[in-house]
């Protein structure tokens, strides 16, 4: 049985990938309302602008690998279900939410734990509780992309 490493994560399919990842987080941004909406949306725009345009799809490259790690416990989870009754991969990450999010974050968090920039710590650390509400926000776009290249694309 193949990992999920092995089938999101090849030459093929990798770019495409990142690329869908750059579009879900650009729309995850522009669907935030309010003042910290506000906020996270002019951040966001200075971050898009950075390598000329690029800045964004390098993090996502540069951090893709862990995400997929991290996904793959509940890919293989998925795969243990009884076909006939499971959900969608999607739906099965959407259900478990809250495990995904610390999942997905603990990427971040362990990177934080290796980073020696004491200002870009203190920056994570502050914000760490609200980019735990806004992964938590993004699972369900998460589901969609790993349900399309895990299942959907390759049959």
């Amino acid at each position: 049985m193949a990992n999920l490493k092995e089938i999101v994560l090849t030459e093929e399919v990798r770019p495409k990938l990142i690329r869908d990842c750059a579009t879900v987080l650009n729309e995850e941004v522009n669907k935030k309302k309010g003042v910290k909406g506000l906020m996270i949306k002019g951040g966001f725009k200075v971050i898009r602008k950075l390598e000329n345009g690029r800045m964004i799809e390098r993090a996502i490259d540069f951090l893709l690998d862990e995400f997929v790690e991290e996904l793959d416990a509940y890919y293989q989870s998925y795969l243990q279900e009884d076909e006939a009754s499971r959900p969608t991969f999607s739906m099965y990450i959407q259900q478990r939410e809250n495990e995904v999010t610390e999942s997905l974050l603990s990427v971040t968090d362990r990177r934080r734990q290796r980073a020696s920039n004491k200002v870009l710590i203190a920056t994570y650390d502050k914000l760490r509780g609200v980019a735990a509400k806004n992964v938590k926000e993004g699972v369900p776009a998460v589901g969609r992309l790993m349900q399309k290249y895990a299942f959907e694309l390759n049959t």
